[in-house]
């Protein structure tokens, strides 16, 4: 193996890859990432077996080779090459060299036979969706995955490619969160459920300047494996490879409320403002609550808490039905607020103890249905 690589280029591609390896992996070889040198480029691929980001670029070889090597050890040197330097890499027997012009390094490896890969070939084009779109669906969805494994489908996005549309539905028992687009390309009506780590690891990677650069064009493509355990989603020459989560997904389409009783919209700012000052109180509770009044054009909001005090809030908004009472978990709310872009909010419900959708104005395809809390009254 022998090559020569702009530092800049290959400390950016490393830096990807890296991302998905481990320093304490239970197998030595996934500390370690994987270099692959063929005529025409060289890919470099990292993995935690549930996920495998690969990314590759073009260049004229001297001799061909695979071999693995210390992702964190490797990563931190060839970051502090000057970005402008050429990078002479040399494997010879079982040492890695390292040459610039500022200086040089060697570094042991190990067998390439042993780091594992997912299969490459029979791949169906599941969907085909444009570069913001997917980084949009994703950054509306992955926040209202389960934290924990307790039930581990609810860890993962629900996506859905049926009649000519792309849904992503996350949700964790209190909260779910539903985007669709309409989409170019698609295959016959598939569902999978990919987790929420290689979905934000995806996402990075799309919103990565060196990789939007270097890409010849904005798609993002998701391909199903024939065996349907696993997918690949590609962006230019990066390919992140995630193990699909096994499992029903919740039958949720009932879950979201057909009709309401009050429309209320509210501007968003104002909101947020109001409840971190609101939150000062509410976060010293462990439910967090925080009660919502709506009446008369005015929404009250307050948080009491006993052994701490309590506080209210008063904003004028627009509503359309009946007085509501009805309570929220405070860094839900937060969380929701921050990912809706418009500066108004709208919030549709039916009572107090049904669940209160959120939708952004903008995007009528996107809403955040979250479960209220238990009122005293």
């Amino acid at each position: 193996m022998r090559f020569r690589i702009n530092a800049e280029i290959f400390a950016s591609y490393i830096n990807l890859v890296s991302k998905v390896v481990s320093s304490k992996a239970n197998l030595p070889v996934l500390s370690n990432i994987l270099l692959d040198v063929e005529k025409n480029k060289v890919t470099v691929i990292g993995t935690d077996l549930d996920v495998q980001i690969s990314a590759a670029t073009a260049l004229s070889a001297d001799d061909e080779g695979k071999v693995t090597i210390n992702a964190k050890l490797f990563s931190q040197y060839i970051n502090t090459v000057p970005k402008e330097e050429s990078i002479e890499v040399l494997l010879d027997k079982n040492t890695l060299f390292v040459t610039s012009q500022s200086g040089s390094a060697s570094f042991s490896t190990r067998d390439a036979e042993e780091f594992p890969l997912f299969e490459t070939n029979d791949l169906e084009v599941l969907c085909d969706i444009p570069r913001e779109t997917f980084i949009t669906m994703v950054d509306k969805t992955i926040f209202a995955c389960a934290k924990d494994d307790i039930r581990p489908i609810l860890t993962g996005v629900n996506i859905e490619v049926d009649a000519g549309f792309v849904t992503m539905v996350a949700l964790d028992t209190f909260r779910l969160s539903k985007i669709s687009v309409p989409i170019k390309t698609a295959s016959q009506r598939k569902q999978i459920v990919i987790s929420s780590e290689a979905l934000d690891h995806a996402s990075r990677i799309m919103k990565d300047a060196f990789v939007s650069s270097t890409a010849e064009n904005e798609d993002v493509i998701i391909k199903l494996s024939a065996t349907g355990n696993y997918c690949v989603i590609e962006y230019g020459d990066v390919q992140v490879y995630a193990r699909l989560i096994e499992g029903d997904f919740p039958e949720y389409k009932q879950a979201i409320p057909a009709a309401h009783q009050i429309e209320i919209s509210l501007e968003k700012q104002k909101l947020i403002d109001s409840l971190k000052r609101v939150g000062v109180f509410a976060q010293s509770a462990i439910s967090q609550r925080v009660i919502m009044g709506f009446e008369k054009g005015q929404l009250t909001m307050e948080a009491n808490v006993p052994e701490v005090g309590e506080v209210k809030e008063v904003m004028p908004v627009k509503m359309d039905g009946e007085p509501l009472r009805i309570a929220f978990q405070l860094k839900f709310l937060l969380d929701i607020l921050s990912h809706i872009e418009d500066d108004t909010v709208i919030l549709k419900a039916i009572n107090k103890n049904a669940a209160g959708v959120f939708y952004q104005p903008t995007m009528e395809t996107f809403l955040h249905l979250m479960m209220p809390l238990k009122l005293d009254d």
